[in-house]
């Protein structure tokens, strides 16, 4: 598979706005980019993760309070960190800044729960044509896919709900 760009976006969604971008650009020090109206009620606030966009959605209505997608974590090289620096947004989502080449992660990492991993690895490799760098670990261009089998996965999160929602 031909990617359009040599990294992988992570979407989230919230209600809390300011408290949410706050935390993603002070203490993330992940940098605000621009602003995209994706339609009445909701903005995409789009970051600049090291070539990748954390696109953090903001919703004017309330959101479902559905399960969390099987999106666990976001892994975020930073330069000059000699050991992980796990954080939590204030809705609940996990980031870990790492030192450069921790674990794979060169440029960003996404975590991932799924609960057959012999089945993503087909699909990851035969149907996406990624390259399994490690067990479970799949390279998307610059992004690190990882991937862990969890019973607790979930097997029909939906797309409405805060939190990571979609790469």
């Amino acid at each position: 598979m031909e990617l359009a760009k040599p990294r992988v976006d992570i979407g989230l969604s919230t209600n809390d706005l300011q408290p949410m971008l706050r935390f993603w650009q002070e203490e993330a020090g992940i940098p605000f980019d621009h602003l995209l109206k994706i339609r009445r009620g909701q903005d995409q606030h789009r970051h600049d993760a090291l070539g990748s966009v954390l696109k953090i959605n903001h919703h004017a209505d309330p959101l479902p309070d559905t399960p969390p997608a099987g999106y666990r974590e976001l892994i975020v090289a930073r330069p000059g960190l000699t050991a992980p620096k796990s954080l939590t947004d204030p809705d609940g989502n996990r980031v870990t800044l790492v030192p450069p080449g921790h674990e794979g992660v060169t440029q960003i990492g996404v975590r991932l729960a799924v609960r057959d991993l012999a089945a993503h690895r087909k699909f990851y490799t035969q149907g996406l044509g990624l390259t399994e760098e490690s067990p479970g670990a799949f390279r998307a261009g610059e992004t690190l896919l990882i991937l862990e089998e969890r019973p607790d996965a979930p097997a029909d999160a939906g797309m409405q709900g805060k939190g990571w929602r979609y790469i």
